[in-house]
């Protein structure tokens, strides 16, 4: 009789767990890459690096970094798309092209502070406040991103 009981049991402990153990796996795959998922703020790119800087010499919250053997210009960072979108029509009405760039960063005391940017960011509203704050960004994303790589 104790086998009969004993045997189901045993098969529902094990489903149980490899149910369990697919379901956590799902759920920290999903959180991974969107907690990781940032967007740059791209105004050029450029195949050597003088000529990145004799262009945008009056944006001063800009930096240079070297990808694929291209010289990207970046103006900010975000984690959210929605923002960035925002962002690119405010700098459009300023006569500057703005494109979007998603990338996965590992860094994740840069991704936490980040999105503390982000809520600055979300209620700034002029080109001179974003400007502000993505020169902010910047420097930590050099202190701390490109420090990393």
């Amino acid at each position: 009789m104790k086998k009969k009981f004993l045997l189901p049991v045993v098969f529902a402990l094990i489903f149980g767990y490899l149910c369990a153990n697919y379901v956590l796996a799902l759920y920290e795959d999903e959180n991974t890459t969107t907690v990781n998922t940032v967007y740059f703020l791209q105004i050029a790119a450029y195949k050597n690096f003088e000529s990145s800087i004799d262009e945008f010499k009056d944006i001063t919250n800009k930096i240079t970094v070297s990808e694929d053997d291209k010289y990207y210009t970046y103006i900010g960072i975000t984690t959210s798309l929605i923002e960035a979108n925002r962002v690119k029509n405010i700098y459009k009405e300023n006569n500057i092209e703005v494109y979007i760039k998603e990338k996965n960063i590992d860094n994740y005391d840069f991704i936490m502070e980040l999105e503390q940017y982000d809520v600055l960011l979300k209620n700034s509203k002029t080109f001179k406040e974003i400007n502000s704050l993505f020169e902010t960004v910047l420097a930590t994303y050099e202190e701390r991103a490109l420090t990393d790589l």
